[in-house]
């Protein structure tokens, strides 16, 4: 039979807090107040740490509550930094200024020879692909990262290993290495165009 994280206790080895009744009352509510506050987790644990000892909290159970609390804090930045990628994404302009040539294709352009009357000048074409390659890059890998978290927390919280979220988060990843792949030949398909000219 399983234990109690806090008090040693025998519990049944299919309750997913790893606690007995006694120590989820003391415990749990802590854990409650940790998701819904927007500070550290680990800080206020530190911070509580006397009246948590006071009311009934062993070593054991502290490095318990240190583990969750850590789960806690990296999930909530992968959370952050995710909101903070996809702001950017959107904040970029997505088709960058061509207006102004560099002076060795303006000269270029200066040098060609008029065409013969008669015949329609080819109009200049600009890339209007890949524009949002880069975006969808930190997009993808802020997903993956989150799903990987997400099946950390679940892991050590609920004691329980769902296959999904590592799924979708291998896929993020993949979509994010061709991604990547199709930015470089992109680049590199503009650099021959440059050189053919």
């Amino acid at each position: 039979m399983a234990r109690c994280a806090n008090c040693g206790t025998e519990i049944s080895g299919g309750d997913k807090t790893r606690l007995c009744d006694k120590c989820k009352r003391i415990i749990l509510p802590f854990v409650k107040l940790t998701d819904v506050s927007t500070s550290s987790a680990v800080r206020r644990l530190t911070a509580n740490e006397r009246n948590l000892r006071s009311a009934g909290v062993t070593d054991t159970g502290m490095e318990y509550l240190y583990r969750i609390c850590e789960i806690n804090d990296r999930r909530r930045l992968a959370e952050k930094e995710a909101k903070e990628a996809a702001k950017s994404a959107y904040a970029a302009p997505a088709v960058p200024q061509q207006d102004a040539l560099p002076a060795e294709e303006e000269e270029r352009e200066t040098s060609r020879p008029e065409p013969n009357e008669g015949s329609a000048a080819p109009a200049p074409r600009r890339r209007t692909y890949g524009t949002f390659l880069t975006a969808a890059l930190v997009i993808l890998i802020a997903s993956g990262v989150a799903g990987i978290a997400w099946f950390v927390l679940r892991l050590v919280w609920e004691n329980t290993a769902d296959a999904a979220p590592v799924i979708a988060s291998v896929g993020s990843f993949a979509a994010a290495y061709a991604a990547y792949v199709l930015k470089k030949a992109l680049e590199d398909l503009d650099e021959i165009k440059k050189r053919l000219r």
